[in-house]
């Protein structure tokens, strides 16, 4: 903190105050919301100027340090992103990333539409893309009582804060705001009522943070917060049908009040936000509040899930890249996605496509796994990755395999979870042994899987298969059966798979369904497919296998001979096997440390 310096810039005829720490070459500038100022990033400042970024925070006009404009009645969102364009002019920096909080997201949003060559990247927190005007919240749908309906109405809430001095209502806001619930009072109540004055500060927020808040706030008063946002929310800002083309990553905190806004979960996890963000990532964090950067600062500056947040280790030369298998998603990856970025590595997951939050191919049932191989490859020229460390789990460890086979010096490493190097000309698995009521010979059969399922909701079409798919017996049908009627339903998800994580994956695959799912997984099995591939094979790049001694894999025909005896390693030379002894086919999720602990190892051992 000592090492943030502070000063005022001219932009538009009015200082703004402006913190600063960090020289590098990429500048981030943060933009902060209400009740907060500058300081609310103190820990993000430190955090991306220690990885080599030049972190920069403002006061918005009227707030904190920064001057109050002649005229506040006439500002609105506007004027908050011809400040943000003017500053950066006067800072002399030509493209930045942009990291809004709380209304600081947009005009972080606006700017990137409206002066795209200045953006490199969009962070928001808890506020997805919304346009200022009559729609941005509707309060129709909000009972009157409803905190923002208050505010809004002029001389309500100065006479609400009057009653107070600046450190309480700073105080009080803070813990309304921490808060999953939508602050909402009675008729006979202000909001500042709803405030016991008993209860403590949130964590994340101490009295000494509490006391920087009140000395600002004492210098700017709430005259222009009040303005903006609350007052010009509704004003429209004469845009329409923007897009966002910079790559852009919203953190929403599961317990965030914002996410009950009506429509507000609906448009986040629907993918809807897309429409305006086309190249937007979204992560969740679990216990995260309406300040979850100043509550979990540590776990929020990591949680970039595909790889485009600035707050992640990304200019670590050293990169992971997840693969997921069905029924997972990227999300499967959470634990070892935190664990090696922990350990300095750029950590990647993706949805493949056609799946959870990625776009549908045109012709689904075209599909095949050398889409998924090419994917990969495109993916890592996109994101300007010359060489990676692979890891896929269930199906993903094809594509997995296939890509060093075929692009050898684009792999730094292998790691596989639960299935090894399968040859596509000559599989070890028998699977001509394997059933009629097998679940793979089910769902491969067109239009099969998709009777089957589509006779419960998603989330327990997920719940079914994560329960089946946990246990170390074979998923075998009677004939009168389908795969879905093996499920009690009283049968309790796995232990270390919460009814949150059920809710997420849901969420995805009510996006995507699971058409593509089960077409590339199962269908496309018994397509010949040319991957190029010579008679004989080689994965050259090391590899560690993980597998589960509890995995119903090794079940599979010819699978648990072809690992023990090493008959793999005709494909795979250089190829370490690890075995969990009471891991499942989720071992990843099921014992996430020993697993991390692995995969740390491996790369640790090759030196990647």
């Amino acid at each position: 903190m000592e090492n943030i310096e502070h000063k005022h810039v001219e932009v538009r005829g009015l200082k703004l105050h402006v913190a600063e720490i960090g020289s590098g070459p990429k500048a981030v500038v943060f933009l902060h919301g209400f009740p907060e100022i500058w300081y609310t990033w103190r820990h993000q400042l430190v955090a991306l100027a220690n990885k080599g970024y030049r972190a920069i925070a403002i006061d918005f006009r009227g707030y904190g340090l920064s001057e109050q404009p002649a005229d506040p009645e006439k500002d609105t969102f506007i004027d908050l992103v011809h400040d943000v364009v003017a500053l950066l002019d006067s800072l002399a920096i030509n493209k930045a990333f942009l990291i809004g909080k709380d209304f600081g997201a947009l005009p972080a949003y606006l700017v990137a539409a409206l002066h795209p060559e200045r953006v490199s990247g969009v962070v928001t927190l808890g506020i997805p893309f919304s346009l200022p005007g009559p729609s941005a919240v509707q309060n129709h749908l909000l009972p009157e009582v409803f905190y923002i309906s208050r505010w809004q109405e002029p001389g309500r809430a100065e006479a609400d804060f009057g009653r107070f001095d600046v450190k309480t209502v700073i105080r009080n806001i803070y813990i309304l705001f921490s808060r999953s619930e939508i602050p909402t009072a009675a008729p006979d109540q202000e909001i500042m009522d709803l405030f016991d004055p008993a209860t403590p500060l949130p964590p994340g927020l101490s009295e000494e943070d509490l006391d920087v808040y009140a000395s600002l706030y004492e210098k700017s008063g709430f005259r222009y917060p009040l303005r903006v946002p609350y007052r010009t929310l509704a004003v429209d800002c004469g845009i329409t049908d923007p897009k966002v083309s910079a790559p852009s990553l919203l953190i929403v905190g599961e317990k965030d009040y914002v996410l009950k806004f009506p429509g507000m979960e609906d448009y986040i996890r629907t993918g809807a936000v897309k429409h305006f963000v086309p190249d937007l990532d979204i992560t969740f964090i679990e216990d995260g509040s309406h300040f979850m950067h100043e509550q979990l600062a540590e776990k929020e500056s990591l949680s970039g899930s595909h790889g485009t947040d600035p707050a992640q280790t990304c200019a670590s030369p050293k990169v992971v890249l997840f693969l997921h298998g069905f029924p997972e998603i990227w999300y499967t990856w959470r634990h070892q996605m935190v664990a090696v970025a922990d350990k300095g590595y750029r950590a990647i997951s993706i949805d493949f496509r056609g799946f959870g939050l990625s776009e549908q191919p045109a012709e689904p049932g075209k599909a095949t796994w050398k889409d998924l191989v090419d994917d990969v490859v495109d993916l890592l020229d996109s994101v300007s990755i010359n060489k990676v460390v692979l890891v896929g789990k269930d199906f993903g460890a094809l594509p997995a395999y296939l890509t060093p086979a075929l692009h050898p010096e684009r792999v730094a490493g292998m790691i596989t979870v639960g299935v090894p190097f399968l040859n596509p000309a000559n599989s070890p698995v028998r699977f001509d042994l394997l059933p009629e009521g097998f679940y793979m010979s089910r769902w491969k059969e067109p239009g099969r899987a998709e009777a089957d399922f589509g006779r419960f909701d998603v989330k327990t079409v997920i719940r079914n298969i994560y329960i089946l798919f946990s246990g170390s017996e074979l998923q075998v049908a009677a004939p009168d059966q389908e795969i879905m009627d093996l499920v009690d339903p009283a049968t309790p998800l796995p232990p270390w798979f919460s009814e949150e994580d059920l809710a997420v994956y849901a969420s995805l695959y009510e996006n995507s369904g699971f058409r593509y799912p089960i077409q590339v997984t199962y269908q496309s099995r018994t397509k010949v497919v040319d991957y190029g591939l010579s008679s004989h094979p080689k994965v050259p790049a090391p590899s560690l296998l993980i597998m589960g001694e509890k995995d119903y894999f090794l079940k599979f025909p010819g699978v648990e001979d072809y690992l023990r005896t090493g008959a793999v390693k005709h494909f795979v030379p250089d190829l370490d096997i690890a075995y969990i002894a009471e891991g499942s086919h989720f071992v990843h999720e099921q014992f996430p440390d020993q697993v991390n602990q692995l995969i740390i190892s491996f790369l640790e051992k090759h030196g990647i």
